[in-house]
């Protein structure tokens, strides 16, 4: 099992945390969720960390890292190939899988290894890529790999554009403990760990955690949208002390929308004096 910190900040440090998510501007009609795992103290910050909501694209950092602890246990291999299908842009029959992407118009018939197929599915968020890892891995076998990893309110229940009743489900701080697991290192190899990293440096989506870094900082981030959602995780990297895991979701109350370019300038200003705070401690 990867290592999972419980302990919390000492007042002072929780205190001004508190006080720089109060202070950001939230759009109407919605709540803030935010999880922070400092890995130079191993302490932890929740606000809201613990509310269930449907994560978006933020939860294709848990499938990634599932199928990167089967790599290195040697039950998948990033360089066997999947041959393209036209079922495959279907999450039920007669259901298209819309969204972000480039395999909706993928030739039936193309080869892609599944190191391209989780480029596809971390770096551009491709819905289909998604898919096909959902199916490769199993949901039972990722929902037994949500409790080894310490994701008590997660619940895989379908693919994207499947129809069956319910919906998947996690936290932010079940979001944010996939990048604890993902930087400890327990779960991945060295080689599978640094290509994950790379992968989410070159996501698409740097309008949120990845817009304001402070000077010297990376970010390696897996953002996701809904219609009520908005949200982004990250591994934020700085010169001079130890990396932080960052996740941020705006979320619409009772299901209201949550316009994007609202929730991306939210995240984005709290994510900066968050980021500040913890380059200067």
């Amino acid at each position: 099992m990867p290592t999972k910190a419980d302990s919390e900040m000492n007042s002072a440090q929780r205190e001004k945390i508190q006080t720089i998510i109060e202070g950001v501007s939230l759009p109407p009609k919605t709540t803030l969720l935010v999880s922070i795992h400092d890995f130079q103290t191993a302490q932890n910050f929740a606000y809201n960390g613990t509310q269930r909501l449907h994560p978006a694209s933020v939860i294709k950092t848990f499938y990634m890292l599932a199928y990167l602890e089967e790599v290195k246990k040697g039950n998948r291999n990033l360089r066997d190939v999947h041959i393209f299908t036209n079922e495959d842009k279907y999450g039920s029959p007669g259901s298209r899988i819309g969204g972000s992407g480039r395999l909706q118009q993928a030739k039936p018939g193309t080869p892609y290894t599944w190191e391209e197929l989780l480029e596809l599915m971390v770096s551009i968020s491709d819905n289909v890529a998604t898919n096909l890892f959902i199916a490769d891995l199993g949901k039972e076998q990722l929902n037994e790999h949500a409790k080894r990893y310490g994701l008590v309110g997660t619940s895989i229940v379908r693919k994207i554009s499947q129809k069956i009743p319910g919906d998947t489900h996690s936290t932010a701080n079940d979001m944010n403990q996939v990048l604890v697991a993902l930087y400890s290192q327990e779960l991945v190899s060295e080689e599978g760990y640094l290509l994950a990293i790379d992968l989410m440096k070159r996501s698409t989506n740097k309008n949120r955690i990845g817009k304001y870094p402070p000077e010297g900082t990376v970010v390696a981030n897996k953002g996701g949208t809904l219609t009520s959602v908005v949200g982004d995780s990250a591994l934020v990297f700085f010169p001079n002390r130890e990396p932080i895991a960052l996740t941020i979701f705006v979320v619409g109350n009772d299901g209201a929308n949550v316009a994007r370019s609202q929730g991306d300038d939210t995240i984005a200003k709290l994510a900066k004096e968050i980021m500040q705070y913890f380059k200067d401690n």
